[in-house]
């Protein structure tokens, strides 16, 4: 820092590492912001700190304090004494229920991760986030209550938005007569290629319960006659063989090495020859995106107890494996939400 050509860059660094040591701090900030509405509160116009705190329960100058750290991370502006608005990162949290639903999610992953030593020592120990997923390791998944699936089923809805959105402008679906999506939860994936593509035909396979939720959400969507559901385990279970496509969208990355070997074998001898396969969901890379997506995730799925960030080599050579052939990479205008690899049965 004393010499001057470098300075900025010492700075620079400094600033990086400080959001490193206090990132907890700031995540807090966005947390607490969310919890009381603020976002909310704003998405209609400036507000003063005053009617925020009364709206909020709580005392003019907390609430003050809060809005002053919220400007400093860009979450919110004054744009004159006395009166706040929405900022870039705030408008989009205030937008997206997912990512608002993902902050409130954080408070159970947060204590998982009190003390992440504790986990690498023992990775057997039990988590909140290991009864959160119930699916995790392959747990008795067929016997799965119904408000069980629910929950998680919820969660994965409400952050689905954007990663389909961004799954569908990286490949066009329309070229295929049908699709089939496998672990495809409650039908969201399937509902926003609907929208996109009036002409395709719709399965979707995933626990019983799961399933059943998946007909009630299609169906309310008014996609009844353009759906098939189909329950079962995608290990142990055989797949239906009438799609063109078969997609894995999140999946892949919850399971070990061990059980993803399971899931492509079962499907190779499941699929018709010809059949394509996707899978999409957050990999390790070089890009930014995908560095702060493989860190995230490595330790989400230390504290769920299963699962790993692999790079689009990883999945590929696991494709091989399982008998798949001519493995791709597509890239997506988001790394830090997805990239999708392609392989042929």
């Amino acid at each position: 820092m004393r010499i001057p050509g470098l300075r900025s860059i010492a700075n620079r660094k400094a600033a990086a590492l400080f959001r490193l040591t206090a990132g907890f701090v700031f995540s807090q900030v966005l947390s607490t912001c969310v919890r009381l509405g603020i976002f909310a509160q704003l998405e209609n116009g400036p507000r003063s700190a005053e009617q925020l705190a009364r709206d909020s329960g709580i005392r003019p100058d907390k609430m003050q304090l809060l809005l002053e750290q919220a400007e400093r991370l860009d979450l919110v502006t004054q744009v004159q004494p006395g009166s706040w608005m929405l900022d870039d990162a705030g408008a989009v949290v205030a937008g997206d229920q997912g990512i608002r639903q993902m902050v409130l999610h954080h408070e159970m992953l947060y204590r998982d991760l009190e003390t992440p030593e504790n986990l690498l020592k023992n990775p057997d120990k039990e988590t909140r986030l290991k009864s959160f997923w119930a699916y995790a390791r392959g747990r008795q998944t067929l016997e799965m209550k119904e408000d069980t699936a629910q929950d998680y089923s919820a969660l994965m809805r409400s952050s689905q938005s954007m990663l389909a959105d961004c799954i569908l402008d990286a490949h066009d679906f329309g070229r295929y007569g049908s699709i089939l999506d496998v672990g495809g939860g409650d039908g969201s994936f399937l509902t926003a290629c609907a929208e996109r593509h009036p002409n395709l035909h719709l399965h979707l396979f995933d626990l019983p319960v799961v399933a059943d939720l998946a007909r009630k959400n299609l169906t309310a969507n008014g996609l009844e006659n353009r759906t098939s559901v189909h329950g079962g385990d995608f290990v142990s279970s055989s797949i239906p063989t009438m799609a063109d496509c078969v997609c894995l969208v999140r999946i892949l990355c919850d399971h070990d090495d061990d059980r993803v070997r399971d899931i492509l074998q079962n499907l190779y001898a499941s699929l018709r020859p010809g059949t394509k396969l996707m899978i999409a969901e957050a990999m390790s890379g070089p890009s930014e995106g995908a560095r702060l997506a493989a860190v995230y995730f490595s330790f989400y799925f230390l504290a769920m107890g299963s699962g790993r960030c692999r790079s689009d080599a990883d999945i590929k050579a696991l494709l091989l494996e399982s008998g798949f052939g001519k493995p791709r990479t597509v890239k997506t205008n988001n790394p830090l939400l997805a990239t999708l690899v392609f392989a042929e049965r």
